[in-house]
């Protein structure tokens, strides 16, 4: 399934809408304005929250905690080495997977061993962020694409970002 996810350009907070390859809104990611708590939370096109995200602190590497509603937690860590790639590795209930792509080029894969289970695509010119997403494994949808959110804020850490404590 094909998804596009887009940052609202006029929000206070880190806010995204995703919209199914139809165009019609499948799910959203907003943050909470006056929170102590940053943290963001992906939502289905009913309303329904289906996880939270939140930056871990005291890491060598930015990293993220996607904090489902069953109560498992995916952990998403920022890669050293090499570092003139984006790396990131991404530890879940059901095994380690890998997010492999080129920061110059904005072309992303999700893969577990070889099984590819996500390609993300940035569009260049934009005013806002905005991802091209294909999703090969449907059991995972939320979680994938809430991913693609955590690597945005995490490259985008250093700048205007309100991606803060939890």
């Amino acid at each position: 399934m094909k998804y596009r996810i887009k940052q609202k350009i006029f929000s206070l907070t880190d806010s995204f809408s995703i919209e199914d390859e139809n165009g019609d809104n499948a799910y959203s990611v907003s943050g909470k304005l006056f929170s102590l708590s940053s943290s963001q939370t992906l939502s289905d096109a009913s309303g329904t929250a289906l996880l939270k995200i939140k930056r871990k602190y005291i890491t060598i590497m930015p990293a993220c905690r996607l904090l489902n509603n069953d109560g498992s937690e995916w952990l998403i860590k920022k890669k050293f080495w090499p570092f003139w790639t984006s790396r990131f590795s991404i530890s879940t209930p059901e095994g380690m997977l890998e997010m492999t792509g080129n920061f110059w080029q904005h072309e992303y894969q999700i893969r577990q061993q070889d099984q590819l289970l996500a390609s993300i695509s940035k569009k260049w010119f934009s005013w806002s962020d905005s991802y091209g997403v294909d999703i090969f494994a449907p059991q995972w949808t939320a979680q994938l694409l809430a991913a693609v959110i955590v690597i945005d804020r995490i490259q985008h850490s250093e700048k205007n970002s309100t991606f803060g404590d939890d």
